[in-house]
């Protein structure tokens, strides 16, 4: 067997001396031991192959012209031998491993690696990558616990202290005065309830407390204010139950924290704030106390609050004396008050189902036990309210948004919740003092109540799908109590339930035409654009920027009047020139900022229909009243408000109601618009008969929407200004249209009304204020007129618009140049006698010519 030393004849043996003398070092001795090594090459130091001529030549041969390979970097040898002839270095075999070893030297996977069994690359692989996740995962939880923690640090810093009140501080019910300080109202959440806190000494003598942890909070004597395990049940009901869990998260301590904090929007914020104050609480009072507050805070349907309002006005019992039946049923009611609502036969069906469930969680609980519990399920309950009636509790549709109104001012003003505010109201002993005038209210009652006035055909409301319906809100305009609503009526009929829905304050329907007045005429007369006599030519108009070809808007006639004046088209309602002057003459930020000031915001719709009242959110009686009454009230609005002050038990003031103004419209502009309207009211003769006041001068508009949907009127008089709207509710998307014989209903109602107020009233006519004259005027050019002005009249000019007239009409003013008289034609001479030719005389006889012949 050949050597090493047989195979390289030209290399010396590690430890051996070379040709030069040297001594050459093993492969694996020295700082280069520590690189990869291939045990089929062999290794040299720089110096030696500096000094070694052969091991040059080798390399050089090996390099080509690729770069040297780094020093301490093992020369890959081929096959146990290095060829180092040019018929070697060109065979398949060294320009394979050339290819190899330059992989290995520019970092490239070889071959080798690259065949490796794919279980291992893929085992591998997965190695890799689950420590990269791992990696990846742990950086974001310290980066969430970091942010996290940052968050929940920062939520409990902004956490406000709860504000916690004696609820036991009620010593009656709350007083409702009106205008006149006369006795309106006792308001005591129930009939007949007029203290309706309860210490929780009393409640304990029943199951009432126990029927309300039972359902609400069963670890609620044992947990500090948050019940982790509850939170987690509660989530899980969420997966188990399609989406409804059984119950809330919420303990008790949380629950009170809502309802005296009013913080009960959904965000991580506001859980966070709950539960630091929930432990606050807990530090703060004792259990029987927080008890004590929840089970005199809870809602109960029907506007109730707390459970010993609810024992009087369903059982007609003292919380004391409920048996175990009728205190499960309450404690069900709070969860969802609208669908266990006892003053209904749907939900006293859905009480008893929720009143056993309750049953039997208070006997799992041993609470009760099991001769109890059957006895319960049993019993028979008899409720004493009932479906759709409160007898003489109910209240005013004025009260209800008085009481409305005093709560949201309670919160907004002095920080309460609504439960707080709620329980003050009811509970508190409160004095509100309002601005209702009882005399006005009993008359639009009894208006609301007659039923000719809301169907012309009374035999034809069965086959109706719902009745029909209305709304009006009176306001003053006398000056001393300017802008107060002194009645308000919701609906139809007789109010048979409190807090019901209120379509004066809440009932948002398209004013139609009446919203003109106030939103296109009255801004461009202001600013000086037109005035009642501006000619405009009424023909037909595309003034949809939408669809540009068609015909937009039209009349409600159907046709055309040529040249008219403002006054014209707008006690007319003429919807061309409406729009015309909406888009063209003012513009529609205009008008809507106008309207704003007015108290209706609508600027987020400046849509060309805006003139017609169509807009996406309508407008309510409360706030129509309040823009019309800025027309009679010298351009001045004044924000319709329902009390004055609201004083607490002990007679100090909690809120103070001033009026709010804003002159929007000058003098001059409110009596020229009143001048209009008043011909609306009193020259037409589609208006005249159903909205005229016997012996009182009055101003108003009509409104109707399309496909009569919606029909308003709006007027005024010096004494009021009462805004009427009439139609159906249309609930679940239904569109019902009012017949033709109904569509002067609105009219008929605030006609009704009015004459019943102005009865005792003495006549008074529209004062004209302002800078304002009457001027001739042209008919058919609107300016100045002259005697040769066919069709003249006697205009309300406001002598601040720019736009008054001040030159005569020039159409009619030009004078003609005389016509020139034509001269006479002369007498006819008779014609001569034509003279007689005279007779022509005999011309001579010629002489012989002598014959030359004969001549000498």
């Amino acid at each position: 067997m050949n050597s090493d030393k047989d195979k390289f004849p030209h290399e010396s043996q590690p430890g051996q001396e070379n040709s030069s003398g040297n001594i050459m070092r093993r492969p694996n001795s020295g700082p280069e031991s520590k690189l990869p090594l291939n045990p089929e090459a062999r290794n040299y130091s720089q110096e030696n192959r500096e000094l070694d001529p052969n091991s040059l030549t080798r390399i050089a041969r090996r390099s080509y012209s690729q770069p040297r390979p780094v020093t301490g970097r093992p020369a890959r040898k081929q096959q146990g031998y290095l060829k180092t002839n040019n018929q070697a270095e060109a065979s398949p075999r060294y320009r394979k491993a050339k290819r190899e070893w330059r992989k290995r030297v520019r970092g490239y996977p070889t071959k080798s690696q690259i065949f490796q069994s794919v279980p291992e690359v893929i085992w591998s692989a997965a190695k890799k990558g689950f420590k990269i996740v791992l990696v990846l995962f742990l950086i974001l939880a310290i980066f969430v616990a970091g942010v996290g923690s940052g968050m929940l640090s920062g939520y409990i810093s902004t956490t406000t202290p709860l504000k916690i009140i004696d609820l036991r501080s009620s010593d009656g019910a709350t007083l409702i005065y009106d205008g006149k300080g006369q006795l309106v109202k006792e308001l005591t959440g129930a009939q007949d309830v007029n203290r309706a806190y309860v210490s929780i000494t009393r409640m304990k003598s029943t199951y009432i407390d126990d029927a309300f942890i039972a359902i609400e909070d069963e670890r609620f004597p044992d947990h500090n204010g948050i019940d982790p395990k509850r939170i987690a049940n509660a989530v899980a009901g969420i997966f188990l139950n399609a989406g409804n869990p059984t119950h809330g998260a919420s303990t008790i301590t949380q629950q009170v924290v809502k309802m005296m904090s009013g913080a009960d929007e959904r965000s991580a914020q506001r859980k966070v704030q709950e539960w630091e104050r929930a432990l606050e609480l807990e530090r703060r009072l004792s259990k029987d106390e927080i008890l004590e507050l929840f089970l005199n805070m809870v809602p109960m349907s029907n506007n109730l609050t707390g459970v010993q309002s609810a024992a009087k006005t369903y059982f007609g019992k003292d919380v004391s004396e409920l048996d175990l039946a009728e205190c499960a049923f309450l404690a069900g009611i709070p969860n969802l008050p609208s669908v266990y609502n006892p003053a209904t036969e749907y939900g006293r069906r859905n009480g008893m189902r929720r009143m056993r469930i309750i049953l039997g969680k208070m006997y799992e609980l041993n609470m009760i036990d099991k001769d109890e519990y059957h006895d319960a399920l049993n019993r028979e309950l008899i409720f004493l309210v009932e479906e759709g009636e409160e007898g003489e509790g109910v209240t005013s549709y004025f009260i209800d948004a008085v009481v409305e109104q005093v709560i949201e001012q309670l919160m907004l003003q002095r920080g309460y919740s609504y439960n707080l505010a709620r329980t003050a109201v009811f509970q508190h002993g409160l004095t509100i003092e309002t601005t209702m005038d009882q005399e006005v209210q009993r008359k639009a009652e009894a208006s609301f109540r007659k039923q000719e006035l809301f169907a012309a055909n009374p035999a034809a409301l069965p086959d109706i799908p719902e009745p029909p319906q209305a709304a009006i809100t009176i306001v003053s305009n006398e000056p001393a109590t300017r802008g107060e609503i002194v009645a308000m009526v919701g609906g139809f009929g007789e109010k048979k339930r409190s807090f019901i829905f209120n379509r004066a304050t809440q009932g948002y329907r398209q004013p139609g035409s009446s919203i003109k007045p106030i939103l296109v005429y009255a801004p461009a007369v202001e600013t000086g654009m037109i005035t009642a006599a501006s000619i405009f030519n009424d023909e037909p108009k595309f003034l949809d920027p939408q669809n540009p070809d068609k015909e937009w808007p039209v009349n409600v006639t159907r046709q055309h009047y040529g040249l008219v004046t403002a006054r014209q088209s707008l006690q007319q309602s003429y919807n061309t020139i409406a729009v015309e002057i909406y888009t063209q003459v003012i513009n529609p930020s205009t008008g809507l900022s106008y309207l704003r000031r007015l108290g209706i915001d609508r600027t987020n719709e400046p849509q060309p229909a805006g003139a017609l009242g169509a807009f996406g959110k309508g407008t309510t009686t409360t706030e129509m009243a309040g823009a019309f009454a800025t027309l009679a009230n010298e351009g001045l609005y004044t924000k319709p408000i329902l009390y004055r002050r609201v004083l607490d038990a002990d007679g100090n003031v909690l809120l103070e109601n001033k009026p709010k103004y804003d002159q929007v419209f000058s003098a001059g502009t409110a009596t020229v618009m009143t001048s209009i309207l008043e011909g609306t009211v009193m020259d037409t003769s589609w208006i005249t008969p159903y909205a005229s006041l016997p012996n009182q001068t009055a101003a108003g508009k009509t409104g109707t929407t399309s496909d009569q949907i919606d029909v308003w009127f709006c007027g005024y008089t010096p004494y009021y200004t009462a805004a009427v709207w009439y139609g159906f509710d249309n609930a679940n998307g239904r569109r019902t249209e009012i017949d033709d014989v109904d569509s002067r209903n609105a009219m008929r109602i605030w006609q009704d009304v009015m004459t019943q107020l102005h009865e005792n009233k003495t006549p008074r006519e529209f004062e004209e204020k302002g800078n304002v004259t009457r001027l001739e005027v042209c008919r058919e050019t609107g300016y100045l007129a002259v005697d040769r002005c066919p069709l003249t009249v006697t205009e309300i000019f406001d002598l601040d618009n720019s736009n008054v007239p001040k030159i005569i009409c020039p159409e009619h003013s030009r004078v003609d140049p005389a016509p020139t008289e034509p001269e006479p034609d002369p007498d006819p001479q008779p014609e001569p006698e034509p003279e007689p030719e005279p007779e022509p005389e005999p011309s001579p006889e010629p002489e012989p010519e002598p014959d030359p012949e004969t001549s000498p």
